[in-house]
């Protein structure tokens, strides 16, 4: 049994919609998940078996926000880019 809960949700931007195209998927995934638990959460939801997995730490960031320029911390997140072979193709946002 796989625990599902480690893809969080896709990532959509403008950049990762191009990437669509080229059969890339962005998701964000748990900090402490690994490339197999990844893999087979992503056969389990979507039903696709992926060519590869790259992984990488979004760093965090500081801003100033508000009228008064508090400084608030983003946290540090995770992200998996999924490819998939040639001729398949998922939607994101939908389960199988």
């Amino acid at each position: 049994m796989t625990d599902l809960s480690v893809i969080i949700g896709p990532v959509v931007t403008e950049k990762t919609s191009a990437q669509m195209e080229q059969r890339k998927y962005v998701f964000q995934v748990k900090r402490e998940a690994h490339k197999e638990d990844i893999l087979a959460a992503f056969e389990v939801i979507y039903g696709v078996k992926p060519i590869s997995i790259c992984t990488q730490l979004v760093t965090k960031k500081t801003r100033l926000y508000g009228k008064n320029k508090v400084l608030v911390k983003r946290p540090l997140n995770k992200r998996a880019i999924i490819t998939l072979a040639k001729g398949k193709s998922i939607d994101p946002n939908k389960v199988k």
